[in-house]
């Protein structure tokens, strides 16, 4: 057993935590090869099932470090709630009820946890997430949507990048400048 599993597990005893053995999963990081050097993980008679692809905490990860996958399982969950805001519309909800609903329930979706994503996505997964915000504004805007940026009532919109960008600056900056920050110590004076 390697000594990381044993300080894990060491750890764990004594801060009297149980391991949930169906819950903790196996993901090697690398190429193929690394990932056929590996054994089997088996701790305490307990076989740790190997995954490709985790969701931990709302993101989900690849044992590529890509994230089509977190992209995919996104613009679904963002997708599902579109079907409300059409509801929405059909009731005759007024133009600025309809965004405040986008950018309350659909849009955090978009957005969830984006410092950890956003600069290593490509240009095909940041069109994949910003046509589900056009979709919305058509929704929204109906028969009077215009283009991207502009809502009917001259209400403005952001592109999504642009949104995650400042959003990754912000919690960059707040992670520099805020000395009780989690993060604070990692970053160098």
């Amino acid at each position: 057993m390697s000594s990381l599993v044993e300080d894990v597990l060491h750890w764990s005893q004594c801060n009297l935590r149980n391991i949930n053995w169906c819950k903790t999963k196996d993901l090697i990081l690398g190429s193929n090869s690394a990932k056929n050097f590996c054994r089997e993980l088996c701790v305490d008679g307990n076989v740790v099932k190997r995954v490709s692809v985790y969701k931990l905490l709302g993101v989900t990860v690849d044992d590529t470090l890509k994230w089509k996958s977190h992209v995919n399982f996104t613009c679904a969950e963002a997708s599902k709630r579109l079907h409300f805001l059409k509801i929405l519309k059909r009731s005759s909800f007024s133009i600025g009820d309809l965004l405040c609903f986008y950018t309350s329930a659909v849009r955090p979706v978009l957005e969830y946890a984006c410092p950890m994503w956003h600069n290593s996505l490509t240009n095909e997964q940041c069109q994949q997430i910003e046509s589900i915000q056009r979709c919305a504004l058509k929704i929204i805007c109906g028969q009077n949507y215009t283009g991207y940026y502009e809502i009917c009532s001259n209400l403005e919109l952001f592109s999504l990048v642009d949104r995650r960008s400042e959003l990754c600056k912000a919690f960059f900056e707040k992670s520099v400048l805020d000395g009780n920050s989690c993060l604070h110590y990692l970053l160098p004076p």
